[in-house]
């Protein structure tokens, strides 16, 4: 009697850990892809900045990442395919789906980049308009922000990648920062924000164009190579640290780390004017968008 009364116990327990993992999957699995993305996509523009920076770096680590800079885009686009596990939408669940593994698809030739483009470009696109009509339906000026500030940044993607592609790059390209960098600074109507995390933004912003301003050329080299800013205006580069800070602070004080992550993601992609740097904000708007917040404090 007690053996049996044991095995009950036992089984107890085991469906109380089951239900708890499922409970807690969604947002595990979101950070994870999070982490996953960010780390992939940080590391990448660490080591270009570094990499044309003046000095040389050590000749095993220079090796080292040659081999490992080319699969960097497997980061974003297995969390762009974990997001697609825990999205609600059809729509959404699709275009995620589509991204990561057109995202992949990169890994098997430098050939195949322009159908890896188009399938990331195809796959946000859709995830963008799915978000769009959903938060369409709540007629709220936070929803209607929020569609906005999504439409800019996956306009971003588009016009970025389609420049790299040599459509009108003269026009695309500066375009392309422009829309990237006024989508990561409009990231405080995403996630919310409050008077403290505008002053940590504000501080961070003036701490670049203080930069800028004592060392323009690194700046610029930096903007540049490090993630992909042409033809922008400082304003827009300072407007965007802000922004980018600023919903990073108020996410972390309210505890949302996947929206942290993808504010993270944001600044570290920069101008999603390659693969890893598409799949970056398109995974960065994924996290943003279905994380619960918006509020103003």
């Amino acid at each position: 009697m007690s053996g049996r009364r044991a095995d009950e116990m036992a089984d107890s327990r085991l469906e109380a850990v089951v239900a708890r993992l499922s409970t807690e999957s969604p947002l595990s699995t979101r950070t994870a892809a999070g982490v996953l993305a960010l780390l992939s996509v940080a590391a990448t523009t660490l080591y270009r900045i570094a990499h044309n920076a003046p000095g040389t770096l050590p000749d095993p680590l220079r090796e080292f990442v040659t081999v490992l800079l080319p699969v960097g885009v497997a980061g974003p686009a297995l969390a762009g395919l974990l997001l697609a596990t825990t999205a609600d939408a059809p729509g959404e669940r699709i275009g995620l789906a589509f991204a990561g593994g057109f995202g992949l698809v990169a890994l098997a030739s430098p050939m195949a980049w322009l159908p890896a483009a188009t399938g990331v470009v195809f796959g946000g696109g859709l995830a963008t308009v799915s978000r769009v009509r959903r938060l369409g339906r709540d007629a709220s000026v936070a929803s209607i922000r929020r569609a906005g500030v999504v439409t800019v940044l996956t306009a971003g993607v588009v016009v970025s990648l389609a420049a790299t592609a040599g459509v009108e790059t003269v026009t695309l390209r500066p375009l392309g920062s422009g829309l990237a960098l006024f989508g990561v600074a409009l990231v405080p109507l995403l996630v919310g924000m409050d008077r403290a995390s505008l002053t940590v933004g504000a501080l961070a912003g003036l701490l670049t164009y203080g930069t800028a301003a004592s060392i323009p050329y690194v700046m610029g080299a930096v903007l540049l190579v490090g993630v992909g800013v042409v033809g922008a205006p400082l304003a827009l580069v300072v407007l965007a640290v802000g922004g980018g800070v600023a919903g990073i602070a108020h996410t972390l004080r309210r505890g949302r780390v996947d929206a942290a992550l993808g504010t993270g993601l944001l600044l570290a992609a920069g101008v999603p004017g390659t693969l890893i740097r598409a799949l970056g904000v398109v995974v960065a708007v994924a996290l943003l968008v279905d994380s619960r917040g918006g509020e103003t404090a």
